[in-house]
């Protein structure tokens, strides 16, 4: 590589950088947006291999009806997250009562000082957990924090608007793609090489995210039945956010088996309900994520654990959470874009778990039978 090229692909490199960090406030919407957009197409392709609909609705209503369910569902997950986090709060007391519990039987079992975590009420040592933790952190400004909470609110509320314009205009764009493409291309063979690189981009990357959806659904509904039958408070807040956290590769599916056995912990007062959540919880983690989730997607979209890694330190450094989260579906759609261009088909390998690559949604059906 010359000079020149080199200092070009330096110079690249740095003005993507900047974009994405200082244009992250309208980026993540937009990624976002791609992503419901990818979840819509396929649940209506879904719903559109049924015979009855292939016959008596055109494609437009497969994906009206598919963008009313996610819709439909988002709305419904919400309301039930916002009770569960009233709920919660009402449950603080309790907690705090049985963390002190707690907290006294570690004390004397391992003869340690605990006392800065209790008041005295009379005679009685009352559990001041919460004041314990407010001391620690006494230098906060409280109306900074508040107002820190707010405006983290108000951005939300904003970029769930702005998430919902994206979509309407994604679909918008879909409709008319085609005839832009077209145009753009004066020879018939051009035109039909372009279109099958990116048909073999779209079903790739909407067979990662049927396969990624349905096995985070069937982590979210196993642990739920686990932490309904054990009694654990807010179990369907608990069960959503594990299906949130299984898109983070690795560190996901431990915070997601910590955070509900940690309340398992001081919401019983025996330890029974929290092993039996932590080994529970874990292996149903181990299993989807070992067995199921291989098979259901084949070789095709699996990625070398070296890249998740640094693909989850790279952009959790530049989204924080949300880019966490969504780490791993950028990566795949980079290494499927990759993967369609000979001049960079040797970064796809690169990025692949063992440098095997499909190209269509077709083969990763084989690959699956």
């Amino acid at each position: 590589m010359s000079l020149t090229k080199a200092a070009s692909l330096l110079l690249i490199i740095t003005a993507v950088f900047a974009l994405l960090i200082l244009g992250k406030s309208l980026l993540i919407p937009f990624v976002i947006a791609i992503f419901i957009w990818y979840v819509i197409n396929a649940l209506s392709h879904y719903i559109g291999e049924y015979k009855f609909v292939k016959k008596h609705l055109p494609t437009w209503a497969n994906t009206v009806i598919s963008a009313l369910i996610i819709l439909l569902l988002i709305g419904l997950v919400g309301g039930l997250i916002a009770e569960n986090a009233r709920a919660m709060v009402n449950e603080l007391p309790k907690y705090e009562k049985n963390l002190g519990y707690l907290i006294e039987r570690l004390g004397t079992t391992f003869n340690l000082d605990t006392s800065r975590f209790f008041e005295l009420s009379g005679a009685e040592k009352v559990p001041d957990i919460l004041g314990s933790l407010r001391g620690l952190f006494s230098e906060i400004n409280v109306a900074d924090l508040i107002t820190n909470v707010l405006n983290a609110l108000s951005g939300v509320a904003g970029n769930t608007f702005l998430v919902f314009i994206y979509v309407m205009f994604l679909f918008f764009e879909q409709a008319v793609f085609p005839t832009k493409v077209r145009a753009l291309f004066s020879q018939e063979d051009q035109f039909k090489q372009f279109n099958d690189v990116m048909s073999h981009i779209n079903e790739a990357i909407r067979a990662y995210f049927s396969v990624k959806l349905t096995v985070s659904l069937i982590t979210g509904i196993a642990s739920y039945i686990l932490m309904a039958l054990v009694g654990l408070d807010f179990a369907f807040f608990w069960a959503f956010l594990i299906f949130l956290l299984n898109f983070i590769p690795n560190i996901g599916s431990l915070i997601a088996t910590i955070f509900p056995s940690v309340l398992a912990l001081i919401q019983f007062e025996t330890l029974t309900p929290f092993v039996i959540i932590l080994v529970g919880v874990g292996s149903i983690q181990l299993l989807v994520g070992n067995l199921i989730e291989p098979r259901m997607m084949g070789s095709s979209l699996n990625i070398s654990s070296l890249v998740v890694i640094i693909a989850l330190t790279l952009w959790g450094s530049i989204w924080g959470i949300a880019g966490m989260i969504l780490c791993v579906p950028i990566t795949v759609m980079m290494m499927i874009v990759f993967a369609q261009f000979p001049n960079t088909r040797a970064i796809a390998i690169l990025l692949s778990e063992k440098g095997e690559l499909m190209g269509s949604l077709e083969e990763i059906h084989e690959a699956n039978d």
